[in-house]
């Protein structure tokens, strides 16, 4: 009986073990250390890429008739009277959009190009008798006078450009000047931006205003 003991004693020590894995057959590099997965990580950050910053588009301010915004790129957010907006125009796609914080409400709206070929939206807010219409589309422009048209409501609203300088064809720290449910409006927009960009910002800024 002792014999058989120690047999069995001696079969156990040098049995391997019926669950031992590698670190190979979990998935695990063994050789991977913190310090090699930490600078792995610096490297794949490093490779990371962003557009760059349109020149002219940085960080500005726009200023003027009870409007206090900022501008960066071709989005626009601030106060606008006594509400709160927020607009961005897509140039690819040749549409502004606009979200407005007003009489209790979020609306947004949308200016684009019609089956009728106008340019502009309608912004909509309340319902019922509460229900507000302010339609804004474009009318026209002319680069020589530095002057473009929207339709507001249905009234003919010529907004004039006065730029610090320009150049290759962008207006630079523009000022538009309007006249608006027969009150003057005014604004600054501290960027560069082109006849185009001009006509999209105005829709967003005015008609955030005149709504």
């Amino acid at each position: 009986m002792k014999n058989i003991l120690i047999t069995a004693a001696a079969a156990a020590i040098f049995m391997p073990p019926v669950f031992s894995l590698s670190a190979t057959a979990e998935g695990i590099d063994a050789s991977a250390t913190p310090a090699k997965t930490e600078k792995a990580s610096r490297a794949d950050a490093a490779e990371t890429k962003y557009l760059p910053k349109e020149a002219g588009h940085e960080m500005g301010s726009v200023t003027g008739t009870g409007i206090e915004m900022k501008v960066y790129d071709h989005a626009v957010a601030g106060a606008v009277g006594d509400a709160l907006a927020w607009g961005f125009f897509d140039e690819s796609k040749g549409v502004s959009r606009l979200i407005l914080r007003k009489y209790g409400q979020t609306v947004s709206a949308e200016f684009k190009r019609h089956e009728d070929k106008s340019l502009g939206g309608t912004i909509e807010s309340g319902e019922g008798s509460f229900l507000k219409k302010t339609s804004v589309f474009f009318a026209g422009a002319d680069m020589p006078s530095k002057t473009f048209k929207l339709k507001i409501n249905g009234e003919e609203v010529v907004v004039s450009i006065s730029a610090e300088k320009e150049q290759k064809g962008h207006f630079v720290n523009p000022t538009y000047s309007a006249v608006l449910g027969g009150k003057k409006v005014s604004y600054r927009i501290e960027a560069e931006g082109c006849m185009g960009y001009s006509i999209q910002m105005g829709m967003l800024i005015l008609g955030a205003y005149a709504h």
